[in-house]
């Protein structure tokens, strides 16, 4: 049996096309709020017997990052397997200890540092080679509006312990981010007490170089292009990832022998997994800079790289990563309704749940679902947080790829308003037209 274990159900419909297949595969769900995800679709194993399935498991797999928020499903977890409560990486330790029972892919407490502790993760990408932008750490918010009062430059903000998104953010005019902390983060943070940087903004083109590694080797690379922005014309907040283009890239090129570098450090945490370094490449010296580290698999790009994938889904991981891949580009777009981006519980409550989806999920291939369940034999929105899911699309170019998707989401039917990118195509190439001037190896 493998398992599955995810904070907010990201892997939910990974797990569900494994046992299209006929793989013996279970799921559980850590946080309350996305419990109604996939009901009447997926069984959950139920906390209580999380312990005796992942024991049993063949293998166990991480989807995602959790850092202890203290939440009463945090703290059982770590007594369950024998942690301490203030145990700061949840699901890094408990793979940490699953480990020594079964194989397990994603999740160490070692590279849960390198993402949630912005210090560490410059320090470990410092240490292999990768320039970094100028930057300063804070403890305070009142320290950091301080140092902006005496700046004219452009900076960016960034918080440690993956705040909320809109939180990273990038100033488009000088003394905006400080009117920003004097106002608007000031009034959203309970203290003053926050741990961030403030990096020197570079311009260029941000992409993401990602390592496929085994345990032992590295397996495969690929790059990621993301719009990071909720509306078209990079307009609104920052969602983390709202369109993507993917590609497997050969064993050489941008940022390959830095990741290469990084594999002792893998080692000694004893993890096997995705590791990625976003980078942005400067306009002015053509060099990667380093932006952050994703030490686990990444969203929406690995529904890109599953989609990619020749065979069977769950060969990607029972094989650890050792598949061929199709040629050509992963295209995806997010599909959203209100009031996504905001979480508001009462406009949740009224404009995201219940919304029919027209068919079923086997008659929508490209559609890797997220915020859904089944009720009384209808497809219906769970309204958990607004992202139904995404419309994943291969294509030989950026074009075709992106044409399958919106072919795709001209013909989802649902009972609400879909919100969506439509400028994939234009914005991808582009960046890579960008990078191929520059002579940027990304192959």
């Amino acid at each position: 049996m493998i398992l599955w274990i995810s904070n907010s159900g990201e892997s939910l419909p990974i797990v569900l096309r494994m046992k299209d297949e006929g793989t013996d595969v279970s799921i559980y769900i850590h946080s309350d709020i996305y419990q109604d995800n996939y009901r009447g679709i997926i069984d959950k194993v139920p906390i209580a017997k999380l312990k005796q399935a992942a024991i049993s498991a063949e293998l166990v797999i991480f989807d995602i990052t959790r850092i202890n928020e203290h939440t009463r499903n945090d703290h059982i977890l770590l007594k369950m397997f024998g942690l301490p409560k203030d145990t700061k990486y949840v699901f890094g330790a408990i793979a940490d200890v699953l480990k020594k029972h079964t194989k397990v892919i994603g999740g160490s407490t070692m590279t849960s540092e390198i993402e949630m502790d912005r210090s560490k993760g410059i320090e470990i990408a410092k240490g292999i080679g990768v320039k970094i932008p100028k930057f300063f750490e804070f403890t305070s918010l009142l320290k950091g509006i301080s140092f902006l009062r005496k700046r004219t430059d452009l900076w960016v903000f960034k918080p440690d312990d993956n705040a909320d998104l809109d939180m990273t953010y990038v100033e488009s005019f000088p003394g905006e981010l400080l009117i920003k902390l004097e106002n608007e983060f000031k009034n959203r943070l309970v203290t003053d007490k926050i741990d961030f940087i403030l990096q020197k903004k570079i311009e260029g083109v941000e992409i993401s170089t990602e390592m496929l590694f085994d345990g032992e080797k590295a397996v495969s690379f690929n790059h990621t292009l993301e719009n990071k922005k909720f509306l078209t014309g990079d307009l609104g907040p920052n969602i983390g990832s709202q369109s993507n283009l993917v590609w497997v890239k050969k064993s050489k090129g941008l940022l390959v022998a830095e990741l290469m570098k990084m594999i002792p450090f893998l080692k000694k945490a004893g993890y096997v997994g995705a590791i990625d370094i976003n980078a942005i490449i400067s306009s002015k010296d053509k060099a990667p800079y380093f932006l952050e580290w994703t030490p686990r698999f990444g969203y929406d790009a690995l529904y890109g790289i599953l989609s990619l994938t020749k065979g069977k889904i769950t060969d990607f991981f029972t094989k650890v990563f050792d598949v061929n891949y199709k040629n050509g580009y992963s295209a995806s777009e997010r599909l959203t309704i209100a009031p996504f981006p905001y979480a508001d519980e009462k406009l949740l409550k009224i404009f995201a749940r219940n919304n029919e989806i027209v068919g079923t999920l086997k008659s929508k291939p490209l559609f890797w679902a997220e915020d859904v369940k089944v009720d009384n034999g209808k497809l219906l929105t769970s309204g958990n947080d607004g992202i139904i899911g995404v419309i994943v699309a291969v294509g030989s170019s950026i074009q075709e790829g992106f044409s399958n998707v919106f072919k795709a989401i001209k013909n989802f039917k649902i009972t609400t308003s879909l919100q969506y990118r439509i400028d994939g195509v234009k914005k991808f190439e582009k960046r890579m037209n960008k990078l191929e001037q520059w002579r940027i190896n990304i192959s």
